[in-house]
């Protein structure tokens, strides 16, 4: 993955995730989701496809790696989000017999609601270490970069095989 790939590939996943943080901000808003928008597992998101995918060739890289962490953390967050407004009601049969059901969907949609800046907190700061990343492969001088990610490597083979060829 050539530099400009990699800061290209940055930026999409930067955007991808802001998607997926209005889509978390409109679930607490009431706004209905489509299947596809429905909570995923971090490995699954675009993000995570690209985090587990093409983007380990980056994974040489320290501030890489620490993308990892707030990025699994949004998604449990996201989870109890999810959960609040749209899980099974966990009431004791007793509390859903003599229990208000408005109250507990009131209560759920409070807590979804508090939670919602813990949400956002962790997806600025996983921003914050994507662009952290941006500017580490943006300052790298091209021959570092090479080395990194394995380019000269990767350079090598394809030469290899072209006389081969």
């Amino acid at each position: 993955m050539k530099k400009a790939d990699a800061i290209t590939m940055l930026q999409a996943a930067k955007s991808a995730h802001i998607q997926w943080r209005a889509r978390a901000q409109a679930l607490v808003a009431g706004i209905p989701l489509e299947k596809e928008q429905v909570p995923v597992v971090y490995t699954d998101c675009k993000f995570g496809k690209w985090y587990y995918g093409a983007g380990q060739q980056l994974a040489a890289l320290g501030t890489y790696r620490a993308i990892e962490d707030p990025h699994q953390q949004l998604h449990m967050m996201y989870m109890k989000i999810f959960n609040l407004l749209f899980g099974d009601d966990e009431r004791s049969a007793l509390k859903k017999i003599f229990g208000s059901k408005k109250k507990y969907i009131a209560d759920n949609v409070d807590e979804a609601q508090r939670l919602l800046p813990q949400l956002i907190g962790i997806s600025e700061t996983l921003l914050e270490a994507i662009e952290v990343v941006e500017d580490q492969i943006r300052n790298m001088p091209d021959e570092q970069y090479a080395e990194i990610v394995g380019l000269d490597d990767l350079r090598r083979r394809e030469a290899g095989l072209r006389s081969v060829v």
